[in-house]
């Protein structure tokens, strides 16, 4: 939609829709879930990149802000456990032993690797500045990436499982 509408010389609303989106998942999540600061966080930033930059950039670095409110909350709760991982890993195993807690806590931190590699990307293909690029990027390569994480992560996962 951003490539089509920046494409369209249509990038006026593209601030607007943004937030919306923004503001419907914080209505939808509910104002108490931990979802919704992560949206309302992201939210505040866009808004004040926006007043800082114009509405296309400010648009264009929210794969930026999303990658690095997901780093944070993936480094904080190897502080404030379980980890992310761990929550996950449980949903899908039930209670889980301490080598398998401390194999979630590893991965962790190769999604915190990912988000930051991928933010520095996603903020490079802004800097960039080729609308193309930064939608092959973006809009595709970084959620194939993500995917192939996941997909080797589980696989992983179900060996070092079947070891122990």
């Amino acid at each position: 939609i951003v490539w089509w509408l920046a494409q369209q010389g249509l990038t006026d609303g593209l601030l607007f829709l943004l937030l919306a989106v923004l503001l419907i998942q914080v209505v939808v999540q509910g104002v108490k879930s931990p979802k919704s600061w992560v949206s309302v966080a992201v939210l505040l930033v866009v808004t004040i990149t926006f007043l800082l930059t114009d509405q296309l950039t400010s648009v264009l670095l929210y794969p930026v802000w999303m990658n690095v409110a997901m780093l944070t909350v993936f480094a904080l709760s190897l502080w404030f456990k379980p980890t992310v991982i761990t929550r996950l890993a449980r949903l899908m195993e039930g209670e889980l032993s301490e080598k398998a807690v401390a194999y979630t806590e590893k991965v962790t931190w190769v999604w915190i690797g990912f988000f930051l590699v991928n933010g520095s990307v996603s903020l490079a293909t802004v800097l960039y500045g080729d609308m193309d690029v930064w939608t092959l990027y973006n809009g595709f390569i970084a959620y194939v990436l993500m995917g192939l994480l996941f997909a080797i992560e589980w696989s992983v996962r179900r060996v070092v499982k079947d070891r122990h």
